[in-house]
């Protein structure tokens, strides 16, 4: 669906992601996974699992609907946001 709507003028493949932008938007959650399992396994012993697993889905529902509402601008890519929603995404499923 991104294909479609923001690659449809592209010059080769119109309507398709890019590969390496396609890799790196699936990667991303994968990375924030690792990093989620270290940092809130360290968090949870020190401060309670039952306090981080409340963080956790909080912060798994504000990046799954922050990466729902992304678009581009003239600041940053739509791959680029959609990249950083989906690591912090990970994060949280990597606690959980």
């Amino acid at each position: 669906m991104l294909g479609v709507v923001y690659w449809q003028s592209a010059e080769s493949k119109p309507g398709i992601i890019p590969t390496k932008s396609d890799t790196a938007i699936k990667i991303a959650a994968f990375g924030g996974t690792v990093l989620g399992q270290v940092g809130f396994g360290i968090l949870a012993d020190v401060v309670g699992r039952r306090r981080m697993y409340g963080l956790e889905l909080i912060l798994i529902i504000f990046a799954t609907l922050a990466q729902s509402l992304s678009a581009a601008s003239p600041a940053m890519s739509v791959v680029g946001l959609i990249i950083f929603w989906r690591v912090l995404m990970g994060i949280g499923i990597g606690g959980d």
